[in-house]
């Protein structure tokens, strides 16, 4: 018979047994009890409900919480806990023993029915008390067979391990069981173990189970059918949980009913023999024992220097659990026994796409906001915070998602410039702060930063090299940034610890008693020196009433088998939330909301009345599980760990998920100022699609706007990627919806990453198929010309030209005036590149006379840049090497007050970025400074990658041009970013001026180098425009090698392709150095008779340069 403290203790509820035992209540009163009679006795809500739940079941089997059946073991079986028909069903790593007696059909037709079923009774209570033995759950009897669980309805200590255990316990006791003829009864045993549905309760009464719905139950059962006699056979995976535990003999892949790939399946032959239980669960090399001590004095010694005005920044690395944020607080506390200031940025997986998140939360948090604070009481108290600048107040509140306009004014600034101001007034607002006192900036969790706080980050770097200023930061191992190898940046990896340390945090938690030697060599074991771990089983252990104390130590209070101790950091987190019931569910609810969670929030979704919420919030708090910053109804609570909160979420069905987002985004879609992406969050978690998708592009928008191209891109691919799957068979609307998607990602893409980067061509080309799916669109030329881009940037001209054909039927074919300047314009750049300058003309003057201003003025969002522009540029570059210099420069300028009228930044950028590379070909250094010193400070403010390279490459060939070399190595590595970006367009002009500048400071190798790398860059793309340019490159290289005949080869050359181009710039160069060789070797005739035609050929001020130098020739060749 169960006494009341054993059935309470079963329940957890073994601290009511006083009160039990005061009302003087015995366990055969149970069945009788109501709900009033357990309130008069003192139970609250959640006990009382488990309780009852018992009590229920209890009743309706008219047996007690346990099976029901005599036991044939020598040992008395622990009775199995009772279902609770109030709980709801969960996801768990579950392993799952089917048990089958072998020949009982055969025995039956030999056997009396009644012999019969005593042989089956005895079985049964065998199997029951071993399982009961080994804590796990007898789910089903089925005549012969009997499936059980170990993992439900508590998750324990080694599941797999002790189902194996009870296996073989089970094989030895049925087998000295005889049937009623005296032969020896056999069992065959199959264990699986993986992720299965358990909890849901089917049937009723005495037939009702706890069903399991997954693989493992029928590849337990498939694995029972191909044992032998007293054989219990297991798969790899649960081989694996097991290490080195027992012998296992491998029987090889089985192929089995119902499962859809061979498994290969083990036999085992018994436990092995190891030196310790350590070695036997160790399958790989052993962890290096690494303390702390030396990471500690490290950051210690670089918080000196910041004390001593030299910034430093430091990253912690490592893996969930490692012991980042440990070692930042011992830091910390450190740190805190002299006067500084500390500011922490907690970055956040939910707002990774979220600008300034981790600042505006430390901003949120400093100034003491509420949410019953009103604008103007939010206003005054971040004025107390950062004082009353209005200027740096205008640029915090927008970020802070505050309207400051009537107190502060309106800032007059575009959305790029307002983004790169507000980095900076945070950056001196951060300086300010250091000149009092030391500062330390503390950012946690880097691997869930965004990226326009990343960018700051990167600000920061320069900004408090010479500050009293230290960063310390956490990351996973995930997040490999390396702030550009930046020199006060020290990054370090933390190990796992060893068998002291482990020792150290044991001894911490149990106020400084010893465990066991056996307890501590399996938390060594388990734990695998993760500091959380450790901490974890630690407490799972001090919490499950198996230690008690003796004198200055905790010793064993039973066997060692029934202490519930977890094989991994999950099970040991879900055995912990078991013991909460009923308030698990309340952790698994804010596990929805996120690592931190707001009392306000979690009270609007929890359908648990307020007093009793915050009772169960308190037995989380108590259990260590979560922390709480402030009081109720404005608290905040943070899960310990964010393991401890992926526990909790992922135990929930997917479907309870779902609910809970589902009111996560009803209650914060009341509140305007919740960012689209956070709301979008929520709602994908619902599987609300549509909306999700709304949100997201909703997201996208707001951050391109920002700009935050980044974060932009990011959440329109969140977009792309939830309406993408239901594409295919969908109708035109869906369809149309997912373009227009895409084309917007694949933009911003063009705009965040570059012309020439692979997620924009990736975008795009899935862009095409969309629009080839729809047949007739609008959109197709938008995408065409997007891929036109790509490939041109590139310089995989042939492709290009394939695509502007394209483009040129599209424009046909709709007769749209923008079409048909975008079309020729591009048609136009192909032959430019290729050499054929008269047909570029052509097009151009298709281009330029579609072009209307007024109409098409002001669409550089759909397209890039204002398409006016772009068309004037290639004008200008096409004119410039057919020599007409002066209608070069009228175009030039045109472009030019377009570019500044229209200020579009990249728009702006372009043009001049386009007219460098015509001043590099024009040998215009004026003119090369001018645009280089205009295009420089934009491309550094927004950060434009591709124009920032060749604002660089321009001031290193100023350099180089002005005789510093130092100008030639940097064009070297700006070279390779170019290449490494995919950037392949104008390299061979760049390397051909860059190798002319290198040979004039007498640097012939370099030099040559440089026309080796240009003619590839000709030769694999077809990009010949400056293919004369560089046989003059070649005839200087071999003039300084004394090799004039090689040198007159490459200048005949030269002069046939600029002939064959109609280049009259590269014609006349080539006829000055081939007429300057001949009149050294004394050739004047020829000299004179080559170089006069062509001179004469140009316009008067055409050329001037060139023309001077053609004219000086010609006088000294006539003296």
């Amino acid at each position: 018979m169960q006494d009341i403290q054993s059935w309470l203790a079963e329940l957890g509820l073994e601290k009511y047994g006083p009160a039990f035992a005061e009302a003087e209540i015995q366990f055969s009163d149970l069945v009788d009890l109501t709900e009033e009679d357990l309130k008069e006795v003192g139970l609250p809500v959640g006990p009382r409900r488990r309780a009852s739940s018992a009590i229920r079941a209890m009743a309706e089997n008219d047996m007690p919480a346990a099976i029901g059946i005599a036991n044939d073991s020598t040992e008395e079986p622990q009775h199995q806990e009772q279902l609770d028909t109030s709980s709801n069903a969960e996801r768990r790593h579950l392993t799952v023993m089917f048990v089958d007696l072998v020949g009982s059909t055969e025995m039956a037709t030999r056997f009396d029915a009644e012999d019969m079923r005593n042989v089956i009774t005895g079985y049964q209570n065998t199997v029951a008390g071993v399982v009961s033995r080994y804590e796990g759950f007898v789910a089903k009897f089925m005549g012969d067979g009997v499936m059980c669980y170990f993992g439900w309805p508590r998750a324990g200590e080694d599941d797999a391990e002790r189902a194996v255990r009870a296996g073989l316990a089970i094989i030895n006791s049925v087998r000295t069981t005889t049937a009623p003829d005296g032969t020896a009864l056999a069992t065959r045993i199959g264990v699986a173990t993986g992720v299965v549905i358990v909890g849901d309760l089917i049937g009723s009464g005495a037939t009702q189970e706890a069903a399991v719905v997954g693989e493992t139950p029928n590849l337990a059962a498939r694995l029972q059918g191909v044992a032998g006699p007293n054989q219990l056979v297991l798969p790899s995976e649960t081989r694996r949980l097991l290490g080195s535990t027992y012998k296992l003999t491998s029987i090889g892949a089985q192929e089995l009913k119902g499962v859809g790939t061979p498994v290969e399946a083990f036999v085992v032959e018994g436990e092995a023999v190891q030196e310790s239980r350590f070695a036997a669960r160790q399958s790989g090399t052993l962890t290096p024992i690494v303390g702390r001590d030396r990471e500690i004095e490290l950051m210690l010694e670089r918080w000196a220097l910041a004390r001593s005005g030299q910034g430093q920044m430091v990253i912690v690395s490592g893996e969930a659990g490692i012991g980042k944020s440990r070692i930042t607080r011992a830091v910390i506390d450190e740190v805190a026994k002299n006067d500084h200031t500390r500011i922490t940025y907690q970055c956040s997986p939910y707002h990774a796409d979220s600008a300034f998140y981790p600042v505006i939360q430390q901003f949120s948090f400093a100034a003491g906001f509420t949410s019953a604070d009103g604008l103007d009481t939010r206003l005054d108290k971040l004025e107390a915070l950062l004082g009353q600048d209005p200027e740096t107040l205008k640029l915090i509140t927008p970020m802070m998602g505050l309207d400051g306009t009537a107190r502060y004014g309106a800032l007059d600034l575009t959305p790029t410039q307002q983004r790169a101001h507000t980095m900076k007034t945070l950056a001196k607002l951060l300086v300010q702060q250091s000149q009092d006192r030391p500062v330390l900036l503390v950012y946690e969790d880097l691997h869930w930063i965004d990226p326009t706080s990343l960018e700051l980050l990167d600000l920061l770097l320069d900004t408090v090299a010479d500050q009293k200023i230290m960063i310390l930061a956490t990351a996973r191992p995930s997040f490999e940034y390396g702030f550009g190898g930046h020199p006060i940046v020290t990054r370090f990896a933390l190990n796992r610890l060893g068998k002291d340390q482990i020792g150290d945090i044991v001894a911490k938690l149990t106020g400084g008693k010893a465990l066991p030697d056996e307890i501590m060599a399996i938390i060594a074991q388990r734990t695998d020196g993760v500091p959380l771990f450790v901490e974890e089983l630690t407490k799972t252990i001090l919490e499950s009433g198996a230690l008690k104390e003796d004198g200055d130590r905790l010793v064993l209070d039973g066997p060692l088998s029934t202490i519930a101790i977890p094989t991994t950091l999950h099970d040991s987190l879900m055995a912990r939330l078991d013991r909460l019931q009923p308030i698990k569910e309340v952790a698994q609810t804010a596990a929805c909301i996120g690592r931190e969670f707001s009392h306000g929030l979690l009270a609007q979704i929890s359908l648990l009345p307020e007093a009793e919420l915050t009772e169960a919030l308190g037995g989380l708090i108590a259990a260590e599980l979560i922390y709480r910053r402030g009081l109720p109804p404005e608290a905040t609570y943070l899960f310990k760990h964010a393991l401890v909160r992926d526990a909790a979420y992922e135990s929930q069905l997917k479907d309870t998920r779902r609910a809970i987002h589902a009111r996560i985004l009803s209650s914060l879609e009341a509140d305007p100022d919740i960012a689209p992406e956070v709301l979008a969050t929520h709602a994908e978690a619902a599987n609300l699609t549509d909306r999700a998708i709304d949100l997201w592009e909703a997201a996208g928008k707001a951050a391109i706007a920002r700009p935050a191209f980044k974060e932009g891109i990011s959440n329109l691919r969140h977009a792309v990627d939830l309406i993408n799957p239901n594409v295919e068979g969908g109708n035109r609307p869906l369809i149309e919806r997912a373009l227009a998607l895409q084309v917007q990602l694949g933009f911003a893409c063009l705009q965040g990453l570059g012309y020439a980067a692979d997620e924009t061509k990736t975008a795009m080309e899935r862009a095409l198929v969309l629009a080839d799916m729809i047949g007739d669109t609008p959109l197709r030329f938008d995408v065409v010309f997007a891929l036109w881009t790509g490939r041109y940037v590139r310089a995989e001209h042939a492709e290009a030209l394939s695509w502007s054909k394209v483009l040129l039927d599209v424009a046909e074919a709709s007769g749209d005036s923008i079409e048909i300047v975008l079309a020729n314009r591009s048609r136009a750049v192909y032959s430019v590149m290729s050499g054929s300058l008269a047909e570029a003309e052509t097009f151009l003057d298709k281009s330029l006379a579609a072009y209307d201003p007024a109409r098409h003025d002001g669409i550089a969002s759909r397209f890039g840049q204002e398409i006016g522009v772009t068309t004037h540029i290639y004008h200008s570059f096409n004119a410039v090497l057919l020599g007409d210099t002066g209608r070069a420069a009228r175009h030039a300028q045109e472009a030019e007050n377009r570019a500044l009228a229209s200020g579009h930044t990249i728009t702006i950028c372009y043009m001049h970025g386009h007219l460098i590379i015509c001043a590099i070909i024009a040998n215009d250094e004026p003119a090369l400074a001018y645009h280089l010193n205009a295009l420089k400070p934009i491309v550094e403010e927004h950060n434009l990658h591709i124009w920032l390279i060749i604002a660089r490459i321009a001031a290193d060939l100023l350099r180089a041009g002005r005789g510093d070399p130092a100008g030639i190595d940097g064009f070297f590595d700006l070279d390779a970013e170019m290449v490494a970006g995919k950037n392949g367009v104008w390299l061979p002009t760049l390397r051909i001026e860059a190798g002319k500048r290198a040979l004039a400071l007498g640097l012939d190798s370099q030099a040559k180098e440089l026309a080796t790398m240009a003619e590839e860059v000709i030769d694999r793309t077809g990009e010949r425009f400056s293919l004369p340019d560089l046989h003059r490159l070649w005839a200087a290289l071999a003039n300084v090698d004394c090799n004039q005949e090689a040198a007159e080869k490459h200048l005949v050359a030269a002069l046939d392709v600029a002939r064959q181009q109609g280049s009259k710039l590269w014609e006349l160069r080539a006829a000055i150095d081939l007429a300057r060789l001949m009149q050294e070797q004394g050739r004047i005739d020829e000299a004179n008779a080559l170089l006069i035609p062509v001179n004469t050929s140009i316009a008067d001020d055409d050329c001037p340069a060139d023309q001077m130098t053609a004219r000086k020739l010609l006088a000294a060749l006539a003296n």
